[in-house]
């Protein structure tokens, strides 16, 4: 049976918000934590967690969760102002090494479906391929699966740039997996797109209550 590492990026300065996002609150609990949580009910076999900025108040928000049955590392990127490449490197120094693949979650991403890091796990399984992407509506999303293969490549990224190379340079190794899940492109950057989640979470509450 292969085994696989889901690894969630929460080391982002938040630069386009006044505050900490991963912090931020969705019925009641912070985005760090709903990511947390959705990557242990799903198939994948470890949790990598990659903390930078405010990492010491984070870190308090997912140590709770070390005690699961599944298990979970968190790690220090003492390099996450030098962009995106240096938290899926740190990521992976801290992989376990029966690990087929990787799964990468981006932690402002709280609408991502469990069931859709699954089929990303089963399509994997499934094939001989060497990266699996998200396709909503014609849009690629994440969380975006990298075979072990490829783990040297990513070792070579410079700068603030995820997967996207890769997918560039080895397309025929790629299968893009159609979903109906919008939280692969609903990612929170701004307070407007915090905002537009809030709206969109209280009128899903009213519908369940309906």
């Amino acid at each position: 049976m292969r085994a696989y590492s889901g690894i969630i990026l929460a080391a982002g300065e938040s630069r386009r918000m006044p505050i900490c996002k991963q912090l931020l609150e969705i019925r009641g609990k912070t985005m760090i934590e709903i990511v947390v949580e959705k990557a242990i009910k799903s198939r994948l076999n470890e949790i990598i967690v990659v903390l930078g900025y405010k990492s010491e108040i984070i870190r308090e928000y997912v140590e709770k969760y070390l005690n699961q049955s599944k298990p979970i590392k968190i790690v220090y990127n003492p390099d996450f102002r030098s962009g995106l490449s240096t938290s899926l490197k740190a990521g992976l120094k801290a992989i376990n090494r029966d690990s087929r693949a990787a799964v990468f979650i981006l932690a402002d991403q709280p609408l991502i479906k469990i069931e859709t890091i699954n089929q990303l796990i089963e399509v994997h399984s499934s094939t001989d391929c060497l990266i699996v992407a998200p396709i909503y509506r014609g849009r690629r999303g994440n969380p975006v699966l990298v075979d072990r293969r490829l783990f040297e490549e990513i070792f070579k990224l410079e700068g603030d740039i995820g997967a996207r190379p890769l997918i560039k340079r080895y397309i025929d190794g790629v299968v893009y997996m159609a979903t109906d899940d919008l939280g692969v492109v609903a990612d929170i950057d701004t307070m407007e797109d915090y905002s537009a989640l809030i709206t969109e979470n209280e009128l899903k509450r009213d519908e369940d209550k309906g």
